[in-house]
């Protein structure tokens, strides 16, 4: 379906009552018995779909009833009936003052005839830009039709809300309602064309071909939706270049509108430019520069309608081949101007479009938190009921057990008491003895560690000195070497980190594996000396147990704190105390 006729979509399903059940009840509340008798005759053309047959007559004759009556009731009915028979022929701004009088006249008593009044100047509202009035109209009508089962009405009403967001450009938002008008359809088993019909909007490709067509074969009585349903699939056709198919679904659409329809201006335009785009796939130029001559002899009736835009295009484009250069350029200017006019007008529009998106998202956000606050408060009502009940029920036996138990409660607290004094006494003995094997652990590792040191600097004074007297020629150089290398194995055995590692962390568990989560860079070197710093072991010493010199051990510091990641002016021996 083209974007370009959206807003003529209504003129098909908006204004039709049932078409299918012709036992529907008149739910209208019987006033006067003439008045009634004619009103449900003219319902039940309404419902056969037959609003063309309805004589001025009978129009005229209820407005007398009720003007001989005085019924101011009478007269809204009256108003009401004459706004949805001239309704396909009529403008929006010639049913609107209509409907409005007839809302003016209409008691609150009457909630049946409000409604349908309502529905029907939603419609009207919708056509004329007016959004947000149409919405908030259209949920009026909800309840009250939900009261008198009026399930195809409900229908009706959700799918003109489907209409309304597509017209304001929120395709979103109309999904929901269109499956809501299904359910309300298939309810009374009304045939779900219209249904298909919307549901083609939101397809692509052979998916949107299919579900019109399904339109179309349960159209049945429903001519208006039935037509606009196959002038779509020809125009699919065409898009597919399958001019034949095109052609025959074209010819099918005019004998809809022949038999239903023919003379109205809408609909005749409508078919009048799809018949002309075949024409002018199908190479008749001649008969396709007729039939738009005789369109734009219409055109004053056409101004402000999206029509003249295609019709000004196809004058340009069949003249062109038909080798009339001169109308062609014509036409052309024409259709240039009018589709500046359109988008103008278009531009116009966005701004109400969009204010209309955004109030309408804040009425359904607000009526969801009005819901939301009535579920919590039927919920809370329900809790408190419950809990009354629950509170009567237990009260006594409630009262009886705690009164059993109050002595009972006293011993059972009064042996807790000298329990738990015992477990606390238990606990400060077992936590001062476990502290006090952890310090001795620390005062043997420190020691052996410090007993490492001095080992490792009286072996580095023995190189020290072997070395002097080699270089004086005191000592055979092959002892000396033979003396550094007993003393460099000495220095660089790994067995004595090893027990020192396996003894530290039975002292402190979790240590290196702590270190590790913190920094995965960090080396057996960086952990090593990470273990003497947590024992307590100064830079000097640490320098004879790792056989380097003092600035190598605050040099490796500076690596260190910055593989922690620790900050200016935090302390490295602290932040390692604290793992």
């Amino acid at each position: 379906m083209k974007k370009l006729y959206v807003k003529y979509i209504f003129l098909f399903m908006l204004f039709a009552l049932p078409l299918y059940s012709k036992g529907q009840k008149y739910n209208f509340t019987p006033i006067d018995k003439e008045f009634d008798s004619i009103a449900s005759k003219l319902c039940r053309m309404d419902f056969e779909n037959a609003r063309v047959k309805i004589e001025t007559k009978d129009l005229d004759k209820l407005y007398k009833i009720a003007e001989n009556k005085r019924n101011k009731q009478l007269k809204a009915r009256a108003l009401y009936w004459k706004a949805r028979t001239i309704q396909m022929n009529a403008s929006a701004q010639q049913c609107i003052p209509l409907l409005e009088q007839a809302k003016k006249l209409c008691s609150i008593n009457y909630d049946y005839d409000m409604a349908c009044i309502n529905y029907q100047l939603a419609g009207n509202y919708e056509r004329y830009g007016r959004y947000l009035e149409a919405y908030n109209l259209l949920k009026s009508t909800i309840p009250v039709f939900q009261k008198y089962e009026d399930h195809y009405f409900l229908g009706n009403v959700y799918l003109l809300f489907v209409q309304l967001y597509l017209d304001i450009n929120d395709p979103e938002n109309a999904k929901s309602p269109l499956m809501l008008a299904g359910k309300e359809y298939e309810k009374v088993k009304f045939p779900l064309n219209r249904i298909y019909f919307f549901q083609a909007y939101f397809a692509e490709g052979e998916k949107k071909l299919q579900l019109y067509k399904k339109s179309v074969e349960s159209g049945k009585k429903d001519w208006g939706m039935t037509f606009q349903a196959l002038t779509n699939i020809s125009m699919l056709f065409l898009e597919k270049n399958q001019i034949d198919s095109a052609a025959i679904y074209d010819n099918h659409a005019l004998s809809i509108l022949e038999k239903n329809a023919y003379g109205n201006l809408i609909f005749t335009t409508l078919y009048n430019i799809n018949h002309i785009k075949v024409l002018y796939a199908q190479k008749k130029y001649s008969e396709a520069l007729t039939l738009l001559h005789e369109q734009e002899k219409i055109t004053e009736m056409l101004k402000g309608e999206q029509f003249l835009t295609e019709i000004y295009e196809m004058l340009w484009k069949v003249s062109d081949k038909l080798g009339k250069k001169d109308e062609a350029y014509k036409y052309l200017e024409k259709y240039m101007n009018e589709y500046k006019a359109r988008e103008t007008e278009i531009r116009n529009q966005d701004l109400p479009k969009a204010k209309a998106r955004e109030a309408i998202a804040r009425s359904n956000d607000r009526i969801n938190l009005l819901e939301k606050d009535a579920e919590l408060n039927r919920t809370l009502m329900y809790v408190m009921i419950l809990s009354i009940i629950i509170l009567i029920l237990v009260a006594v036996s409630v009262f009886v057990y705690l009164y059993q138990r109050y002595k009972i409660r006293k011993i059972e607290n009064r042996e807790l008491r000298n329990s738990l004094q015992q477990e606390s006494l238990i606990y400060s003995i077992n936590r001062q003895n476990f502290e006090r094997d952890i310090k001795q652990k620390d005062c043997e590792i420190s020691s052996s560690t410090l007993l490492l040191a001095n080992k490792n600097e009286v072996l580095q004074q023995i190189s020290d000195i072997t070395k002097r007297y080699s270089e004086q020629n005191l000592i055979p150089t092959e002892y000396v070497k033979q003396i550094n290398s007993v003393i460099g194995d000495s220095l660089k055995n790994d067995d004595e980190w090893s027990r020192f590692k396996l003894h530290f962390d039975s002292v402190h568990p979790g240590f290196f594996v702590k270190l590790k989560e913190i920094s995965a860079e960090l080396t057996e070197n960086d952990l090593r000396l990470c273990a003497y710093v947590r024992i307590g072991i100064r830079a000097k010493q640490i320098a004879g147990m790792l056989s380097v010199s003092p600035d190598s051990v605050n040099s490796n510091r500076y690596r260190l704190r910055k593989k922690l990641g620790l900050q200016h002016g935090e302390s490295l021996d602290d932040f390692i105390r604290k793992i």
